[in-house]
């Protein structure tokens, strides 16, 4: 219990530390935010009184201020600069999307990179540890926007599959859904048909950007392995008479876990910022696209200042999941501390 309250302890500062700075420099960048709303025949007394009603003349730090006590008590990140429209339920939603889909890539990079690297380990010098060198090299060496249209013109064109970039078929109603993660709820409502839907269309878009996770993975669960298997206590195991599985699986595993883990929450993080090319190229729906499209081009603050800081948070939050996993793979860490 005191690990995991001293874990937490740090994470408020720090999420605080991050919002400063994410606030701090969206807000050093150049022109005038009212240009986002007015064009240049506007009176400038409209724009000096808009500028009033948003806050914008008063000092730095009381605008910060502001904005965070309204997300932490409210949820509130503030209005779009064009619409007047409250920024945060339309984050929320493209949140949810890029949440999705970078679970579905994680989820598919866990599955194949950890087994290739564990069957990598067991069996070095061996095809699949040639196979899993493959992996690796060209995970991290393949850009993820040519992957991702190589995937869409094999895939629709050769294949015939039925590639959309709407998260779910038109024909299917999801106005009952609590959430905007169609995927995880429809597993939840058991309904075949919009799960299978939203996996097809999900497949493409989470092969393309599970693939430098994949390779990290893979080499990372491989080196742990054979480092763990090299120890007195996995010889004397497989002395004793236990099967090499039951030696791998029950001892070596839970061992290397801990790198296999920080390593697993350092990619969720990474996949969460870095998946606007991956959602650009499928035109997928979600956060990185939107901040993009609707943030950067249009020059509209909040909508930066609310996108950077919800997957700032996201990471800052995994982190803190990881480290609280650690008690629970490993006893000593927890002892430890």
């Amino acid at each position: 219990m005191t690990y995991a309250l001293r874990r937490i302890a740090v994470t408020v500062p720090l999420l605080l530390a991050v919002s400063f700075v994410v606030y701090g420099l969206v807000d050093l960048l150049p022109g005038d935010p009212a240009a986002a709303r007015f064009d240049v025949h506007t009176n400038p007394e409209v724009v000096a009184r808009w500028r009033a009603e948003r806050g914008l003349d008063d000092p730095f730090l009381v605008r910060w201020g502001r904005y965070v006590r309204g997300a932490v008590t409210s949820f509130d990140l503030g209005a779009s600069y064009r619409s007047d429209l409250p920024v945060a339920p339309r984050l929320s939603e493209k949140l949810q999307a890029t949440v999705e889909l970078t679970l579905f890539a994680l989820t598919i990079a866990i599955v194949v990179g950890g087994t290739v690297g564990i069957l990598s380990a067991v069996f070095p010098r061996s095809p699949i540890d040639y196979l899993g060198n493959v992996i690796a090299l060209a995970g991290i060496s393949v850009p993820v926007f040519w992957l991702g249209m190589m995937l869409i013109w094999f895939a629709v064109n050769q294949l015939g599959y039925p590639f959309s970039s709407n998260r779910y078929a038109a024909h299917l109603d999801a106005d009952e859904y609590l959430t905007h993660l169609y995927l995880l709820e429809s597993l939840v409502r058991m309904r075949g048909d919009m799960l299978a839907s939203c996996a097809r269309n999900l497949l493409l878009p989470a092969l393309a950007l599970s693939t430098i996770p994949m390779a990290v993975i893979t080499r990372m669960t491989r080196s742990a392995m054979l480092e763990e298997l090299g120890r007195d206590y996995a010889r004397t195991a497989r002395a004793k008479g236990l099967t090499r599985r039951a030696v791998v699986l029950r001892h070596v595993l839970r061992n290397a876990l801990i790198p296999i883990t920080t390593i697993t929450g350092l990619q969720f993080g990474h996949l969460l910022g870095g998946a606007v090319l991956t959602e650009t190229v499928f035109s997928w729906p979600g956060l990185g696209t939107y901040i993009v499209r609707q943030g950067v081009e249009a020059r509209d603050t909040p909508i930066i200042v609310g996108g950077i800081l919800l997957v700032a948070t996201m990471f800052v939050l995994v982190n803190l999941a990881v480290d609280l996993l650690y008690a629970v793979i490993d006893p000593r860490v927890r002892e430890a501390s």
